[in-house]
């Protein structure tokens, strides 16, 4: 109690344009008085009551990053110290031999660093002010169509941007595996990754005096750039590139990760930034088959030649293929040439296929472990964040690898077990039950089910109804059956019982499951009402 009180009577505070809102006796106090108040600054003894300087200070810390603290200590609390300071504490005050001086000293510095910390905010401030401006600026013109011409002329010189409608040039960037650069950052909003990006575009495009980058959405930013003064074509296509070729060497290295930009044509006036923004949109497309780059709209890529190596390799995956059958095989391959078909297809109609296959192999080569289920989810969660075609096919070949392992382990199976499992493989769309597959295996049906379920982990009639239920889904998929249909084509003699079984295995309707599959195809989103 003396040292807040001699603490609190002796130093002029007005001196340091500081003002004390509260003395406390403990830890819990001080903490209840930080809620309410948000001080721009602490000092904390080390060693108090209910609650200890160091789990305030680690409370304060979790979420406040720029509150100054100052702690008082004893020699004794050297450690401690020392530990505070990786906690950002400014500065310690030696309790038992303090004078006023030093301390007048030590909140010299505490003034100093808050008012460096509010130049900062107020500079950030103008910096997220100005940026707001551009972006609104940029949309509503662009995607809105709020302004004429004319008018965003206008605007741009208010805002004294370094834009000519002359000879105009527009580039989308796009992060390449933004969520992993988001986890990196631990940036859940994105607002840090904005504000950082932005800053970096900025001063990379400051010097040139004919570009500025706006921000389009989390993972897109947009640079536009005018060439008024230089009317060679190829002139201006080599100070682009060597900008844009500065720009991602520069992201990479700052950001370790990397960018792709789609080029748009060089076109006249404000008017036409609407057309060269779909233009580099467009480009950008390149990308998924070609990896992540630059491209020019005017690129003319054969992404036929690209996928055909690509797929070669899958078709010829022998720790795969070992697995399977001549018919097996046979329609992989077909399942194979349906993704080489699909040449200048959509990245999600990539996607479904490779959902489609993964799903497929799973079931055509018995893969049976604890957590099959999770890591098919995995694998098709990874497909689903993929940018490239590489990407998805670096995915699916790990998918392999990890399942092939898992089969080489399961097919340390007794000879009945192969034999039933064979049989049911090929009799599964007919009405067959455990009696039927005992008596082929010249086995008792207790004695079958109970080293069927030691061996693989399921049951007979889960493996067999989990089997039925794949067929079923792939069938829902890619056939215009009616669910009563399907279940009489994979063996089911009631069409209630199927959706009985269907709905426990994958939680929702055969119907249901074909809706779902369908509005994420297609991008559509049920009406609440429907």
């Amino acid at each position: 109690m003396l040292v807040r009180l001699g603490l609190r009577n002796s130093i002029e505070w007005g001196k340091f344009n500081m003002e004390v809102v509260a003395d406390v006796a403990d830890g819990k106090a001080a903490w209840d008085i930080y809620e309410k108040n948000k001080p721009d600054l602490i000092i904390t003894d080390l060693k108090m009551p209910v609650m200890g300087g160091m789990e305030l200070i680690e409370r304060i810390r979790e979420s406040d990053k720029e509150t100054v603290i100052i702690i008082l200590s004893c020699l004794e609390d050297f450690e401690l110290v020392r530990k505070a300071m990786f906690l950002g504490v400014l500065n310690y005050i030696p309790k038992l031999t303090m004078t006023e001086d030093e301390t007048e000293t030590i909140l010299r510095e505490a003034q100093l660093e808050m008012n460096n910390k509010k130049n900062s905010y107020e500079k950030s401030l103008l910096i997220n002010n100005s940026t707001m401006e551009k972006e609104k600026l940029i949309k509503d013109f662009v995607f809105y169509n709020i302004y004429s011409a004319k008018k965003f002329e206008e605007e741009i010189l208010k805002l004294k941007l370094n834009l000519k409608p002359s000879r105009l040039v527009l580039c989308i960037m796009e992060i390449d595996h933004y969520d992993i650069l988001q986890s990196r950052f631990k940036d859940n909003k994105g607002q840090l990754i904005k504000l950082s990006m932005l800053n970096v575009l900025d001063e990379l495009l400051s010097n040139n005096g004919r570009s500025e980058a706006f921000y389009d959405d989390e993972s897109h930013y947009i640079l536009i750039f005018h060439f008024k003064d230089i009317s060679s074509e190829q002139t201006q296509i080599q100070i682009l590139h060597d900008v844009l070729n500065n720009i991602r060497s520069v992201i990479t290295t700052f950001f370790n990760t990397t960018v792709s930009f789609g080029i748009s044509s060089v076109q006249n006036g404000y008017e036409s930034l609407v057309n060269i923004y779909t233009e580099a949109g467009k480009a950008l497309k390149h990308k998924f088959m070609m990896g992540s780059g630059i491209f020019n709209v005017s690129d003319s890529f054969k992404p036929e030649e690209n996928l055909h190596q690509k797929l070669v390799a899958i078709r010829n995956l022998q720790k795969l293929l070992r697995h399977m059958n001549a018919e097996n095989i046979k329609e992989y391959n077909k399942m194979i040439d349906e993704i080489n078909n699909v040449l200048n297809g959509e990245k999600t109609q990539f996607q479904g296929l490779f959902y489609n296959l993964i799903q497929w192999i799973a079931s055509t080569i018995h893969y049976k472990s604890g957590n099959s289920k999770e890591i098919i989810g995995a694998c098709n969660n990874i497909i689903s964040k993929c940018n490239t075609f590489d990407d998805i096919i670096q995915a699916y070949l790990s998918f392999i690898s990890e399942i092939t392992e898992n089969a080489m382990k399961n097919n340390a199976l007794s000879k009945e077990v192969f034999e039933a499992i064979k049989f049911i493989r090929i009799n599964f769309c007919k009405d067959i039950n455990l009696h039927q597959v005992a008596e082929h295996v010249k086995l008792s049906p207790s004695y079958l089910s109970s080293i069927f379920k030691k061996e693989l982990q399921i049951s007979f009639i889960k493996y067999l109804n989990e089997l039925r239920v794949n067929k079923a889904k792939d069938m829902l998929l890619n056939t215009y059956l009616n669910s009563y249909e399907i279940a009489e084509k994979i063996g089911f003699t009631e069409n209630t019982y199927f959706c009985k079984v269907f709905k426990k295995f994958v939680g929702v309707s055969p119907n249901e499951f074909r809706k779902q599959w369908i509005n994420e195809w297609t991008g559509e989103i049920e009406n609440e009402d429907n």
